[in-house]
């Protein structure tokens, strides 16, 4: 695939972020595929940022590890994020004559340019450098002035019309000065063969993982969602709150994550689908309360974009620190459902699957996704609707003798797992809901054989799950098995690719199911393969302690025989690095969990 990486970066405030999503929407409406990756520092205002955006003629899931072009608008802060945006002799340098001082550390890039993109603002009556450096890239790639005008409008459109006018016209000078002082880099994007013009935005999406998160649930039904901000699970209750009323649902901000969580379990007692999204400290609040879901059999969905920590930690950056928090986060034994999206567009894929498996199962499903695939803006095809339903099949309650009502056994103990649910209002259908244990009737006990059948009730209702086609996404052949989750399964594909190239044959398994874990069908996979790789962006590689785990309830020593490779955030993982340690296990081998 043809792609190139532009990286934009200055300091919060001189507007890289928005040049960078003007930039990615006007790729899209030249054709183009691509991803946007924003990158800022926890201030709330000032500090560090940037735009990494990666175009190319074929789908682009996520970023390569390198950088063609660098444009800079200040570099005072850059030294903060430096590790994220690699800059290497071969990257092309840009820079505004009021950036600042060329880090001393950095390496020397082999060209580079410096531009008065500042002072042509200020001469065209703007002080916004930012548009004047989109328009010099947008003419670089061949956007039209329509193109590029289009861009802006539809990123300002809140804004006066005078505004809009003006940010037009700066973005047209920086245009005319890349006709004057053109990139000393060809980018080579043959157009895709779906290209037509400025019409393409009816061709493409343009969206990030968060808000494909809204639309997945809201496709599938999730008609109540408690909100609460937090980093950077936001803008999945922002678009949401933009959109349910129209499909007859509601939205409410609570006023704090435990009123949030609280609010989403009663609506799903009310029969009402519902959900709350968080991130790991807002998660980590709400553990009691999802074990009052666990336990009463409400359906509930808690999706948790995963940010650096733990604490506070780094709410601005990426890592998938929270598997352990979300598998084994509860209290006692309560059984629940996690599942990770595997790229920023099957984030809109596993939020519709997670509201049918809650309402079918009357369970707790946790969706992991994380800072990337969550903030993350692609280019991609729409994505069909994905069928799933999260209606509430509501009890049909059997009559006694003589027309009487027959005894209501709301937690019943049946093959599935699965009781019969009667709605608030049903006629005889009245039974206590909270966290007490129970038995079949409802009636609070704490008699050991009704605590024993209703563990085992609520751990059998969910055992099914591990035979969904929908567990994991398995690509390729090979000697050698890459395991992982998140948002690590597309970076990997690409790693496959290059090995590939190189003459070795992998295969790649992305686990969407991650409890309860289809551990028989994992086991069939590693058994076809001679090694096996697990990788995880976070220090103590949660998820292969949690796969290893599994020799101890007696499967044998060499069943579960594999390798791993796990490192925190906030660098993203590049498929160069995941290429170098399938490569180093294949020469040296590496240590088995």
């Amino acid at each position: 695939m043809n792609n190139l990486t532009i990286a934009m970066v200055g300091s919060g405030g001189t507007g890289v972020v928005t040049a960078g999503e003007m930039l990615l929407r006007a790729a899209a409406k030249l054709g183009l595929y691509g991803v946007l990756r924003k990158t800022f520092g926890p201030q709330i205002r000032g500090g560090e940022s940037a735009a990494i955006v990666r175009l190319g003629s074929e789908i682009v899931t996520n970023l390569s590890g390198s950088v063609d072009l660098l444009l800079v608008l200040d570099w005072s802060n850059f030294q903060r994020f430096a590790d994220e945006i690699p800059v290497t002799e071969s990257t092309i340098l840009i820079e505004d004559k009021a950036a600042g001082k060329y880090p001393a550390n950095l390496p020397q890039p082999q060209q580079t340019l410096t531009l008065d993109f500042l002072g042509l603002a200020k001469t065209l009556g703007s002080g916004h450098s930012n548009l004047a450096l989109l328009g010099y890239v947008t003419g670089w790639l061949g956007c039209t002035a329509e193109i590029t005008e289009l861009a802006i409008r539809h990123r300002l459109q809140k804004h006066p019309q005078e505004t809009i006018e003006l940010a037009i016209t700066v973005a047209l000078g920086g245009t005319q000065l890349q006709l004057e002082q053109p990139i000393p880099l060809k980018p080579v994007l043959p157009l895709p063969t779906h290209a037509s013009g400025v019409n393409n935005e009816q061709n493409l999406w343009v969206a990030n993982g968060n808000q494909l998160t809204g639309l997945g649930a809201l496709e599938a039904g999730i008609r109540f969602v408690a909100a609460y901000p937090i980093t950077p699970a936001s803008d999945v209750l922002e678009w949401i709150a933009g959109e349910i009323e129209s499909v007859g649902g509601h939205l409410v901000q609570a006023e704090d994550e435990l009123a949030a969580v609280n609010m989403a379990i009663g609506a799903g007692f009310g029969g009402v689908p519902a959900m709350t999204a968080t991130s790991g400290p807002g998660m980590a609040l709400m553990s009691e309360a999802m074990g009052l879901a666990v336990a009463s059999e409400t359906p509930l969905v808690v999706v948790d974009v995963m940010r650096g920590g733990p604490s506070t930690g780094i709410p601005t950056k990426n890592e998938q620190s929270d598997f352990n928090l979300a598998v084994y986060g509860l209290h006692g034994d309560a059984p629940h459902v996690v599942l990770s999206s595997l790229s920023i567009s099957d984030c809109h894929f596993t939020a519709g699957w997670a509201a049918e498996i809650a309402s079918e199962r009357q369970s707790l499903v946790i969706v992991l996704s994380d800072q990337f695939l969550g903030q993350s803006s692609q280019i991609m095809p729409p994505t069909a609707s994905t069928g799933f339903s999260a209606n509430t099949e509501q009890a049909i309650l059997a009559q006694g003798e003589a027309g009487e009502p027959a005894p209501y056994f709301r937690y019943l103990d049946t093959d599935s797992g699965i009781s019969p649910l009667a709605l608030p209002g049903q006629p005889d259908g009245m039974f206590t809901a909270d966290g007490l244990e129970h038995n079949a009737a409802a009636i609070p006990s704490p008699k050991a054989a009704d605590h024993q059948q209703q563990l085992a009730k609520r751990l059998r209702k969910l055992d099914s799950l591990v035979e969904s086609p929908h567990w994991a996404e398995v690509h390729g052949q090979g000697s050698l098995l890459l395991i992982c989750w998140g948002s690590l399964y597309q970076v990997s594909l690409e790693a496959q690719t290059q090995l590939r190239a190189k003459g070795i044959d992998i295969s790649v398994m992305g686990i969407r199911l991650l409890s309860p874990l289809p551990l028989e069908k994992i086991k069939q996979a590693m058994g076809q393969a001679r090694q096996t790789l697990v990788i995880e962006q976070n220090q103590q590689g949660q998820f292969a302690h949690y796969l290893g785990s599994f020799d101890s309830q007696g499967l044998g020593p060499d069943q579960l025989s594999f390798h791993q490779y796990c490192r925190p955030g906030p660098a993203l993982f590049s498929p160069v690095e995941i290429v170098a340690q399938v490569e180093k296990l294949i020469d040296t081998g590496m240590s088995s969990c």
